[in-house]
């Protein structure tokens, strides 16, 4: 009987001294996504409950087991980095737990298990789809593009980078002789930018291909590098030919003469002198106030290369016109290119004009003669 006695009063002195000994027992915790695939460096978001099955308010600690050295964790509540958690009875909190994969990091599952004062526990597990690499990828969705040589050409690159740091990359280019390359992020004109761990930068690369650049194939390697890593990026640019177009009339000279109130038609000649097809050819003047000018045609909807188009120019000056030089500028402006002609045109006075200014002078002379036998001279 003592022996009872005594086994009763050890175990009450040790509720005793130990009163929260069961106090983790009825929580429970539960995330929907117990088994979650990811990439190397990828962020995981748990959305984990912690739920009070008892009848009193119950406190626990809360804690991270298994998890890989190399992997990190942030376990928040209500914002907040905690360590332990005090729910009510039949109450739940909410715990957020961020776990990032490491960049460099083997294919495979790992498994960790999330703890409420080491025993309760909630198994999770992510499995690495692919092996992790320590490096930096340079990418272009269309790395090839085509057109003429007087054209600009946009390539838009993805510069990503695989580190565990950030890297400030420089960019370089290595095209041709007399190829001009400009970079771009977010807008703005750059030869480095700054990309955080495991993050990617947008790039706009614009290449400009010597204006005499003959037809062909041409590769452009592009560097990004930094302290401790670099890609190369290969892009390719295949010009077709070079856009040309010119303006001039079959005799090649630029003036004329026309007589005021007169239709004065003129040809001109438009010719594609590039190596690419032209579409979209515009005719359009610009003349002096009250004049105007026709074309016909007025449009020429392609235009091959080496191929010369005749135009009929009818000019109506205006009949208030004065003597003397004026100037109109001819355009023909293609989806390519353009062309631009300034034409001296000198007006003359109309023949009725000239007999009505004789018939004045005439007139006047006839007039001073009659004086003069009327009144004698004085």
């Amino acid at each position: 009987m003592k022996h009872f006695f005594h086994l009763f009063f050890s175990f009450f002195i040790l509720i005793s001294f130990f009163p929260n000994q069961n106090y983790a027992q009825g929580i429970s915790l539960h995330t929907p996504f117990t088994k979650i695939v990811a990439p190397p460096g990828q962020e995981i978001n748990y959305n984990i409950e912690a739920i009070n099955n008892g009848s009193s308010i119950k406190t626990a600690n809360i804690s991270i087991s298994g998890l890989p050295k190399e992997w990190t964790y942030d376990l928040k509540s209500g914002g907040w980095n905690i360590e332990q958690i005090s729910i009510l009875p039949r109450g739940k909190e909410k715990l957020s737990l961020k776990v990032t994969v490491p960049v460099k990091v083997e294919k495979g599952t790992y498994r960790f298990k999330v703890l409420a004062n080491g025993y309760t526990g909630l198994n999770l597990a992510v499995n690495v789809s692919k092996e992790g690499t320590y490096q930096t990828q340079f990418t272009s969705e269309q790395p090839n593009i085509e057109g003429a040589s007087n054209t600009s050409f946009t390539y838009n690159a993805h510069l990503k980078n695989g580190t565990s740091q950030s890297q400030v990359y420089a960019l370089k280019a290595m095209p041709p002789s007399g190829w001009r390359v400009t970079f771009k992020a977010n807008g703005k004109q750059v030869s480095s930018v700054n990309v955080d761990p495991n993050d990617t930068q947008r790039l706009t690369i614009e290449i400009k291909p010597s204006e005499y650049t003959k037809k062909g194939s041409y590769k452009v390697p592009i560097l990004a590098q930094s302290d401790h890593t670099n890609s190369r990026l290969e892009l390719e640019t295949v010009i077709t030919g070079n856009y040309s177009l010119a303006l001039v009339t079959p005799t090649q000279l630029l003036s004329t003469d026309a007589t005021a109130g007169e239709e004065k038609k003129m040809k001109l000649l438009v010719k594609n002198t590039g190596s690419a097809p032209l579409n979209q050819i515009n005719l359009s003047a610009r003349t002096p106030s009250n004049w105007s000018v026709d074309f016909k045609p007025k449009e020429i909807s392609l235009l091959e290369a080496g191929k010369t188009k005749e135009i009929e120019a009818i000019i109506n000056v205006n009949e208030k016109a004065l003597s003397g030089d004026y100037e109109t500028n001819f355009e023909a402006r293609a989806t390519e290119a353009s062309a631009l002609s300034k034409f001296r045109i000198t007006v003359n006075a109309s023949l009725f004009s000239g007999w009505f200014g004789l018939l004045i002078i005439l007139t006047a002379l006839g007039s001073v003669y009659f004086l003069i036998r009327k009144y004698g001279r004085r």
